[in-house]
């Protein structure tokens, strides 16, 4: 998969495959950055990359600029960030072989269960995903941490395909997950690139944090749940955390049940 990222860069994932991928003959582990006239090896497929661009990103007038603020809007989402717990020791006990084909897998479901349940995906960053639901309903809400559980268990089938490497090695995948409410500038901020920006996102990429340790597998905000007294009853307030980049304590809350999912397909 190749997907054009907010930044303008064009990056490159391997979603599992048997064989591999290589770009420049190095085999493809996590998200790599593509540049013009990079050599891309599928099996026995060559091709060279070509972003159409001469230096890989768009250049804008002040004209084309002030086109693209005006599609920007303020508005709130929901947010929802994801990585793999333990990444580094993963890296470093797995052979390559089978580090890529295990993040290639997560990022191939995290591609599809995300879809399925209505999200965007905003973007994938080395072991982490972000992606945002531009609907704050309680319908949306349920679909968000429906999704959260769906993670959870798309973690658990890989490991199960890769169970006698992680046996050998004593690791287990797994992903911490935080779901976050908040207001965002989201629109074109390059050309054919949508994104959103602002403190919400970092609030969210925050809430995911404190999920380990301890063993906390998803975490969400208090704006997540205000206003939803069905959520507050499938949470557990875990107090106020001080957490990297903000002076505020934030609180949050840990998943202990999910909505029920014939429920779910009844209101869809």
């Amino acid at each position: 998969m190749i997907r054009r990222q907010d930044d303008g860069d064009y990056w490159f994932y391997d979603l599992g495959s048997s064989n591999g991928s290589y770009i420049n003959d190095q085999r493809v582990i996590t998200t790599r950055r593509l540049n013009s006239e990079d050599n891309i090896r599928i099996c026995d497929q060559e091709y060279s990359f070509d972003s159409g661009e001469d230096s890989g990103r768009v250049s804008m007038t002040d004209d084309s600029l002030d086109a693209t603020i005006s599609e920007i809007r303020t508005i709130p989402v929901i947010m929802l960030v994801s990585d793999i717990k333990g990444f580094t020791k993963i890296s470093e006990k797995l052979p390559p072989d089978v580090l890529a084909q295990t993040i290639g897998s997560w990022y191939r479901e995290c591609d599809e269960v995300l879809g399925d349940y209505g999200a965007t995906v905003d973007k994938f960053i080395g072991d982490a995903v972000l992606a945002y639901w531009m609907d704050t309903s309680a319908e949306t809400r349920t679909k968000a941490l429906s999704a959260a559980k769906a993670l959870g268990e798309a973690c658990e089938r890989i490991s199960k395909l890769q169970a006698e490497t992680f046996s050998e090695h004593q690791l287990t995948l797994e992903s911490g997950l935080g779901l976050h409410l908040g207001k965002v500038a989201h629109g074109q901020m390059g050309q054919g690139t949508f994104t959103m920006l602002g403190d919400a996102v970092n609030i969210t990429f925050r809430v995911e944090s404190p999920t380990r340790p301890p063993k906390r597998d998803v975490l969400v905000s208090e704006e997540f749940l205000a206003g939803w007294d069905d959520g507050h009853g499938l949470c557990r307030h875990e107090g106020s955390h001080i957490v990297k980049g903000r002076t505020t304590p934030l609180e949050v809350y840990s998943v202990e049940s999910y909505p029920n999912e014939a429920t779910l397909a009844a209101s869809a």
